[in-house]
């Protein structure tokens, strides 16, 4: 199967002079049949539009292998997500993780494509993705992995708060990372359901922006995809709920 590199795309694109447009979908996890009428329905166009996908893959809903080989085929950008990197790390030999099904189904190829997904992606100078957050005050290249991957909730100090203790009502300190960060880059991430209807955008500087687009189909809510050139929001409703947990954004 043909595939284009996102630098041959790029030469294309310049060459041709079209103007393709930045698209950037949620937390998929498995979802292929909603992925699938989400490009239809933001009528994403192959070798013009550039697609990246916040990461999660993989895991809850029903064909985590698809989804991987649909993003392969479609040259996704994704950036690393907590289940993809709770895979990796089974698949190197910690058997503290127990293996899903479709871990043993995955090919050479698909976890070759995992194991390349970059923990940021760098849209512009004032704009990045990454799957879960950011802490202020330290550059996007040097932040840590853990934080890229999983944070959502610090106390005042900015030390990591599970989500486990915020649902129980342990951690009455417990601030979301948005409120901390104050830029100078807009972040797009996911890990977080805010709501299964909505993405949540909160200005947390003048011009910085935080876009947190999971909107939680793999719960039964919806797959949300954000053009970032314009701005919109397009999304499409979960078949039905395929993932239910005490913790309803726990993101584990």
């Amino acid at each position: 199967m043909y595939t284009m590199t996102p630098r041959m795309r790029k030469k294309v694109i310049m060459e041709k002079g079209i103007n393709g447009r930045t698209i950037v979908i949620g937390d998929v996890h498995g979802c292929l049949e909603e992925l699938e009428e989400l490009l239809k329905t933001v009528q994403f166009k192959f070798g013009i539009d550039r697609l990246i996908i916040v990461g999660d893959l993989i895991d809850r809903g029903p064909d985590s292998v698809g989804v991987v080989r649909r993003c392969r085929q479609l040259d996704a950008e994704v950036t690393m997500g907590n289940h993809e990197w709770k895979f990796l790390k089974w698949w190197k030999g910690n058997k503290h993780y127990d293996a899903h099904k479709h871990y043993k189904e995955l090919n050479d190829d698909d976890v070759a494509y995992i194991n390349r997904m970059p923990y940021h992606l760098k849209l512009t100078d004032s704009l990045y993705v990454v799957h879960a957050g950011v802490k202020p005050g330290i550059p996007i290249e040097k932040q840590k992995r853990d934080d890229l991957l999983y944070l959502r909730y610090t106390d005042s100090d900015r030390h990591f708060i599970s989500m486990h203790k915020v649902a129980k009502g342990q951690a009455p300190e417990a601030i979301f990372w948005t409120e901390f960060w104050k830029g100078p880059e807009s972040i797009i991430y996911g890990h977080n359901v805010h709501g299964i209807e909505d993405p949540r955008i909160v200005e947390v500087d003048t011009g910085v922006k935080c876009y947190g687009i999971d909107t939680g189909c793999c719960f039964g809510g919806r797959l949300t995809a954000m053009i970032v050139e314009t701005g919109e929001f397009v999304q499409v409703q979960a078949k039905k709920v395929y993932y239910k947990s005490d913790i309803f954004n726990e993101g584990s």
